[in-house]
């Protein structure tokens, strides 16, 4: 059963009703098991407990990789995408909120109706995988007051962060063949044949936000080639002439430098090197996360329903409607997540 990733929370709802107030998140291989366990409670405010941490998963993958090697390391997101998509889901914070609040509040809050230029933000690719635009804060849909100056009012999506995007998601190109992962990590892994690889499926991510900013928001399209310097050189172009201005995000300090060197303002986002033993979360954040890590991971494994980030019959349309496929285990929970997926999808469309 497929469910898009607005659609996640109908899951946790279904597993409620069935009394499993205890959701482990399990990756299939018996090497990693356990990542976390969420205890579903209030919906505004449940615990999610780390099992395995950044730096206990760093280990465990690097202790794969000298027993299998590099290919099947390769398949595995490391200790920083971990990170990363915790924060991507509101579960974790960066590492330096108080110099991107100054940054944002230095160059940001533009007052329109005083007659001030527009500013945009920019991120890198580095940064587009992890929902900057909200785990910033900035976006202008979404943050500061209504009539007040919002901290930015759009975006610059510069083409080479696109065309970086797009290198590396074709299908099955570099994944290493679904059976030999499947005879190291599980038999769910068959089902992950002509899938892109991890690398390759983190870039989904990202390119899907380029896209929904591209759709949704207010931007400019500023054409640049590719690499740090070609998209700051098209960045700093583009605006050359303009009264609109851009923040450059990105998680690379070389990217920051050689944009201040230009005269471009940019900050650097930094991510901790682990996440808290113990977090509080709403339903929503926690249903992102579990979008989130069955894409990285290809699989996660949950009471009752095995949950694909990716699988064989995925296409282009699933990947754009951020679609999880949901492997059932028990009858009654695949009757109860049909029916509220039904109530969702009418919901969503009236």
């Amino acid at each position: 059963m497929q469910l898009p990733r607005d659609h996640i929370v109908v899951l946790l709802n279904a597993l409620y009703d069935m009394d499993e107030r205890t959701i482990t998140v399990q990756h299939p291989a018996a090497e990693i098991g356990e990542l976390l366990r969420i205890n579903l409670g209030d919906p505004q405010a449940s615990t999610v407990t780390v099992k395995t941490g950044a730096m206990t998963y760093d280990s465990i993958i690097n202790d794969i990789q000298r027993e299998y090697g590099d290919e099947v390391y390769n398949e595995l997101p490391n200790e920083a995408a971990y990170v990363k998509a915790l924060v991507a889901s509101g579960l974790a914070d960066i590492r330096n909120r108080d110099e991107i609040d100054t940054t944002i509040k230095r160059y940001g809050y533009q007052d329109l109706h005083e007659g001030h230029p527009p500013r945009y933000a920019g991120f890198d690719t580095n940064l587009l995988p992890w929902r900057m635009h909200d785990v910033l804060g900035i976006d202008p849909e979404l943050y500061g007051e209504d009539g007040a100056p919002k901290p930015v009012n759009g975006y610059t999506l510069a083409e080479g962060v696109d065309e970086e995007l797009k290198h590396s998601h074709r299908y099955g190109h570099t994944a290493m063949p679904a059976a030999e992962l499947a005879d190291v990590f599980g038999t769910e892994f068959e089902r992950l044949d002509g899938q892109p690889n991890q690398d390759s499926r983190e870039m989904r991510l990202g390119l899907r936000e380029y896209r929904r900013l591209r759709e949704t928001r207010p931007h400019d399209v500023v054409a640049s080639d590719t690499g740090d310097a070609g998209i700051i050189a098209g960045c700093k172009e583009f605006y050359a002439d303009e009264p609109t201005g851009v923040i450059l995000f990105s998680n690379d300090y070389g990217f920051v430098d050689r944009a201040r060197e230009q005269k471009v303002p940019a900050v650097h986002v930094e991510f901790d090197l682990d996440v808290p033993k113990t977090i509080t979360a709403t339903w929503d954040e926690i249903a992102l996360l579990l979008y989130e890590l069955a894409v990285l991971f290809g699989v996660i494994v949950l009471p009752k329903a095995t949950l694909y980030g990716a699988w064989d019959g995925k296409d282009e349309q699933d990947w754009q409607a951020e679609t999880i496929d949901v492997q059932c285990r028990s009858d009654d929970l695949e009757d109860i997540l049909r029916r509220d997926r039904a109530i969702a999808e009418t919901y969503t469309h009236l």
